[in-house]
């Protein structure tokens, strides 16, 4: 004998389950579930290079201590993974003479988020001078955030 309840819940837990399914694809927050599609493009490999972070001080006097090298927005990895941010801002040595926006890849990184993050070389800094292939510095959003270890000297593979 069936319970009266059974076959509404049932339909419940179908509509619930279907919902779910329907939501968690991933294409509306860039989430990547195929492995391979973590890998980086590009044609130049560097490393092992260390990762540094660094955030905008919005209460400083100077332009240059929360814009970029041409004095647009920083945009900060947090921002990104939040899909509020087209991409994340790096740093590299000015030396390089990388050119503005050069977009560049961290395996690591798209490995430890599940996802591309996509990141552009868009700001330099004179502590990075000299420094040519082997740092990298990354923007987040607070000093606090800097202390994570996943940005904070880790070394990781850069991929231009």
């Amino acid at each position: 004998m069936v319970s009266r309840g059974f076959v509404p819940r049932l339909t419940l837990v179908g509509v619930l389950l279907h919902m779910f399914l329907a939501t968690a694809d991933g294409s509306d927050h860039n989430y990547i579930f195929d492995a391979s599609e973590l890998d980086c493009p590009g044609n130049v490999t560097h490393g092992p290079i260390t990762l540094t972070a660094y955030h905008p001080l919005f209460d400083s006097d100077r332009k240059r201590d929360y814009l970029d090298a041409q004095n647009r927005k920083l945009y900060t990895l947090q921002e990104y993974l939040d899909n509020r941010a087209p991409y994340v801002t790096v740093g590299m040595d000015p030396d390089l003479k990388l050119p503005y926006g050069k977009e560049a890849c961290i395996p690591e990184l798209n490995r430890h988020f599940r996802r591309a993050v996509r990141l552009q070389v868009r700001d330099t800094h004179e502590d990075l001078r000299g420094g040519g292939f082997r740092r990298v510095d990354i923007c987040v959003r607070t000093q606090e955030d800097s202390y994570d270890d996943i940005v904070n000297l880790l070394q990781v593979t850069l991929v231009l």
